[in-house]
């Protein structure tokens, strides 16, 4: 695992539960609408209680790796 998906993945809250705005606190991102996109989308699995999301902290990991782009050895980005 890379360093920058490491500290992501440490800025998570440590509970069992998470909701989508703390998965994007941990990206620092100003609103959780990416993360509710990739739910919609099945990139993240979630379980919806009432009208809010919650999503089990193993599967807020696997997600926040599934994240990372690690380039191409030998490659610059916008080559």
């Amino acid at each position: 695992m890379n360093p920058t998906t490491q500290a992501i993945i440490d800025r998570l809250p440590r509970k069992p539960l998470l909701t989508p705005q703390e998965i994007a606190d941990a990206f620092a991102l100003a609103t959780s609408q990416a993360v509710l996109q990739d739910i919609a989308c099945g990139r993240l699995a979630a379980a919806k209680m009432g009208a809010r999301y919650i999503v089990a902290a193993a599967e807020a990991r696997r997600y926040i790796a599934s994240k990372a782009v690690i380039p191409t050895e030998g490659t610059l980005p916008n080559e």
